[in-house]
């Protein structure tokens, strides 16, 4: 009987170590995730600001077009 006990006891105590390392790769693997989401929000956000620019750049492209065309045509005159 004590040999029985000391083997479910020994099987327990290996369940829980194998619990413990799950639970801390768990826990890095949510930190991990964290830091992934940051970096995502970061780079969304950077996203967002160049394609502002690039808005507005193309805005600009076609006024100086628009500008370039008007004077050639007043050459022209």
């Amino acid at each position: 009987r004590q040999q029985e006990l000391t083997q479910d006891l020994t099987a327990m105590m290996r369940v829980m170590e194998t619990v413990l390392v799950l639970n801390d790769e768990q826990g890095g693997s949510n930190r991990e995730m964290a830091k992934l989401r940051a970096r995502n929000e970061k780079l969304e956000d950077r996203a967002l600001k160049l394609d502002g620019e690039l808005t507005d750049l193309r805005g600009k492209q076609e006024n100086f077009a628009a500008q370039a065309k008007e004077l050639r045509e007043m050459h022209e005159a």
